[in-house]
């Protein structure tokens, strides 16, 4: 993992997992997507170099500003989350499959569209689950091809459903697409990771990169909180943990002092809608961890002594 501090896209695009009120507002607010760009420029020159980006159809309008600065273009990381399945929904009802396969393909060679709609059509017509899934990456990646990509995840709702399966193989499947072709880091979404570490144990995946949701109040932590920190003693991942505030519900300090006791916690992923707010919790995000790490350093020292 590049990057200790991640920021978070979801304030961007209206979602607030505790009020809908609050996410609409926040979504009117950042309509505008100069607005956006002046909290990445913010946390670029504060040493904050990278993002979490779904496949939203708003993105498609930050990746276009990301990539107009040469700055951001060479430097600015993007962990992309693929697919947003709620995008499909939502555009099928306003504009039809069409159009969603040709705005999505706009910037792509006329061979890419003919491979995605190869592999894709060839996928349903013989059952292959493989060309069908390595079509839907191809498909979603497309308009984000052009950005420094630091790694790919797979989203919780595909993840969490392939646990549910039991399908090891489609883990691994993706791992390969994405290594193989992107030359990229795969990685995994989920609401359940000691249920996903389970199932990584069956594939070559080893020291995966996972992002899932850890707070200390155990706020969106599946199956609990204890589950998921016995997971991290057991397991070798590197976790990207995100919903660190609770929603909100937890202060900074409180929330961090927390994070950082844990095991692998390699990073932090957090939405910021100001300025002022970003510059609160990245640097309490730092003193936390540069906290953890002088306490482990000290406790290494103590054994050997």
């Amino acid at each position: 993992m590049q990057d200790p501090i991640v920021l978070g896209h979801n304030q961007f695009f209206g979602v607030n997992h505790l009020v809908a009120k609050t996410g609409n507002e926040k979504e009117a607010y950042f309509s505008d997507i100069q607005r956006i760009m002046e909290i990445i420029h913010f946390c670029y020159d504060n040493d904050v170099h990278a993002m979490m980006m779904s496949t939203h159809e708003r993105s498609v309008l930050v990746t276009e500003a990301i990539l107009k600065d040469a700055k951001l273009k060479k430097d600015f990381g993007v962990y992309l989350l693929v697919p947003y399945v709620a995008k499909y929904i939502k555009q099928a009802n306003e504009k039809g499959l069409v159009n969603i396969v040709r705005d999505a393909l706009g910037g792509t060679t006329f061979g890419e569209k003919f491979s995605m709609f190869f592999r894709g059509g060839m996928g349903l017509l013989t059952r292959d689950m493989t060309k069908m899934l390595t079509a839907l990456i191809d498909f979603e990646v497309a308009p984000y091809r052009e950005l420094n990509l630091r790694a790919i995840f797979l989203h919780d709702v595909m993840t969490d459903l392939v646990l549910g399966w039991d399908l090891p193989e489609v883990l691994q499947l993706f791992a390969d697409h994405i290594r193989n072709k992107y030359h990229t880091t795969p990685a995994f979404c989920t609401k359940n990771l000691p249920r996903l570490m389970r199932l990584l144990e069956r594939t070559d995946i080893r020291k995966p990169l996972v992002m899932a949701s850890i707070n200390k109040l155990g706020y969106q932590v599946s199956p609990s909180r204890e589950a998921f920190e016995e997971a991290l003693r057991r397991h070798d991942l590197e976790l990207l943990a995100m919903s660190t505030l609770a929603a909100g519900y937890l202060r900074p300090r409180e929330a961090y002092e927390y994070l950082f006791s844990l095991s692998n916690v390699e990073s932090v992923v957090v939405g910021v809608s100001s300025t002022s707010h970003a510059e609160e919790t990245f640097n309490e995000i730092r003193r936390q961890r540069d906290l953890a790490h002088w306490k482990a350093n000290r406790k290494k020292e103590a054994q050997l002594a």
